[in-house]
């Protein structure tokens, strides 16, 4: 394994710890206890976040190693690697809806729609573990 393909497993071996986070979360906290307790909301959107970062430098890394071209801004990083077939080009839809929700929690924390942090919370697992899995089989190559 060269060292940049290392590099990349270290993070995404990171992800799977942040995923792996998210879903006790889930199993634990619930909506409505979410809904109610600060502290949950926190510990949960700050998860979020962080899957959704790690997500984009996992991506950005892949891009930088193997030469792809530069993406403009962080959710096209998700095109980028559907482009040069790291996954289904039809995953990327699910991924820039996902990877767009980055952006609410980091810029829009004031007006934080708690529904909405709780529903990408349950949708986003899934979706969180099937990118890990594309991942790991291209770093496998």
């Amino acid at each position: 394994m060269t060292a940049a393909k290392y590099k990349t497993s270290v993070h995404l071996e990171q992800l799977g710890k942040l995923i792996r986070q998210a879903e006790k979360y889930k199993a634990m906290v619930g909506r409505k206890r979410f809904l109610t307790d600060q502290m949950a909301r926190d510990a949960v959107s700050r998860n979020l976040q962080q899957i959704l970062e790690a997500m984009i430098t996992v991506g950005e890394m892949i891009i930088a190693d193997n030469d792809f071209r530069k993406p403009a801004e962080h959710n096209e990083v998700f095109d980028i690697l559907g482009e040069n077939k790291i996954y289904p080009k039809s995953f990327s839809d699910q991924l820039w809806k996902i990877g767009g929700f980055r952006n609410v929690l980091v810029h829009d924390y004031v007006n934080l729609d708690l529904n909405m942090v709780y529903d990408n919370l349950e949708k986003g697992i899934p979706i969180f573990k099937k990118y890990t899995r594309y991942i790991a089989k291209f770093l496998e190559k």
